[in-house]
């Protein structure tokens, strides 16, 4: 049997009757030497638990073959980003038993004085800073580490033009422990040392305003030199693209950004990766972004499909631009099975080149329309005729094909 032990923030003020009858119950323990001496080991055999993982896991199988039961003292809480997902994972089809210990989150939540059943939480130690959503509306707590520092955290929402206030919480339960609240803009000019701190993020009072908007006029978008997708073709791209609030989206060839930022509307809980070549496009999608406060739209810098390996699998695909290398974009795009992708062409030949390829690799829903726009400008008493390129709309979704 495999016995997880949460000893909490590892001192014995902390540790219920519980928890010591778990470990007193075990042939076997693994964990970390400061954990290990909160107990009365006796006889028991001990293994020290490092960083290294699959030594663990050695271990843990050794002592399961010679029919004992191991313990694993972990710190915090075993089932919030411990070790539980791992042993569970690992050894699928052992006996195991989990004793909860009070995680950093609930000391932090208990400091701070507010309830946290409606938080959000998050784990930044070893992961992109990115997966921080600027636009939330419930407490957020952050799990920090490495170089993902509360002060990074607080510089990351300034950027944004955000300045909630944090509270940091570090070595929480120990004689030295940190616990303070400040703004975004205190803490990001703050010197202190806050490795491995857990930060809450409270909620602005006044929220920014949540926007969603389908066929922004073309003259709000800041559009230099840079060819953008129309209003009213824009509108049909979208529509055809049904994204969902939590879509991640691919909108390659960006251009001034139009289609991502309106996707990224629709994907609040989502990202849209921008791919564009053009320098001056680059520079216009960061500005544009800004304007009109969309914070989910990651630029991808560089030719589709060289860079598709920095993006992750995506729910929806859009292809305004090939540069010539449809059928390597097509062959490599990270779409997920079952997600839909959505073509513009003004060609003939990218359109029958977009149906011929869509039918061999297995597309299905496969559908085609062009939008001939026309619109009527008024000058001076008189309105007149102003013609767009007509543009080919193609859709399918991937795989479905019996």
């Amino acid at each position: 049997m495999i016995v997880i032990i949460g000893c909490g923030p590892g001192h014995e003020d902390w540790i219920p009757p519980a928890t010591y009858a778990a470990v007193k119950s075990c042939d076997v323990i693994l964990g970390s030497a400061r954990l290990a001496n909160l107990f009365s080991m006796g006889d028991k055999e001990y293994h020290p638990l490092t960083g290294d993982l699959k030594q663990a896991i050695v271990v843990i199988r050794t002592t399961l073959i010679a029919g004992k039961t191991i313990g694993v003292l972990v710190s915090g809480d075993p089932g919030f980003y411990s070790l539980l997902s791992m042993i569970t994972r690992e050894f699928p089809d052992q006996n195991l038993k989990v004793y909860p210990g009070i995680s950093s989150l609930q000391l932090a939540f208990a400091r701070a004085n507010i309830p946290w059943q409606d938080a959000d939480f998050i784990s930044v130690h070893g992961r992109d800073i990115k997966t921080i959503r600027p636009d939330f509306k419930k407490p957020m707590a952050i799990l920090t580490g490495s170089d993902n520092t509360p002060q990074k955290i607080a510089r990351m929402f300034l950027v944004k033009g955000l300045n909630p206030s944090i509270s940091v919480g570090s070595s929480l339960g120990y004689e030295n422990e940190v616990w303070f609240s400040m703004d975004a803009q205190n803490l990001a000019h703050d010197v202190r040392e806050l490795k491995n701190s857990i930060v809450i993020v409270h909620p602005l009072k006044t929220p920014p305003e949540e926007k969603t908007r389908m066929g922004i006029p073309d003259h709000e978008f800041v559009r230099g030199d840079v060819p953008m997708t129309k209003a009213e073709i824009r509108v049909q791209v979208l529509a055809k693209a049904c994204i969902s609030p939590s879509d991640n989206v691919l909108d390659i060839g960006a251009g001034t950004g139009s289609i991502s930022i309106e996707a990224a509307m629709f994907a609040k809980k989502g990202t849209v990766y921008a791919v564009e070549s053009n320098t001056e496009a680059q520079k216009l999608i960061l500005t544009n972004c800004r304007k009109f406060d969309v914070f989910n739209v990651e630029l991808i810098p560089g030719w589709a499909p060289d860079v598709f390996s920095l993006i992750p699998p995506v729910d929806v695909c859009i292809i305004g631009g090939s540069k010539g290398r449809l059928v390597e974009i097509i062959d490599n795009a990270p779409l997920k099975e079952g997600g839909r992708l959505v073509i513009t062409a003004v060609t003939l030949e990218t359109a029958f080149n977009s149906l011929s390829l869509l039918n061999q690799k297995g597309y299905s829903a496969i559908e085609t329309v062009s939008l001939q726009v026309v619109r009527w400008p008024q000058t001076s008493n008189l309105h007149l005729a102003q013609a767009l390129n007509p543009v080919f709309i193609i859709s399918a979704v991937k795989g479905g094909r019996e």
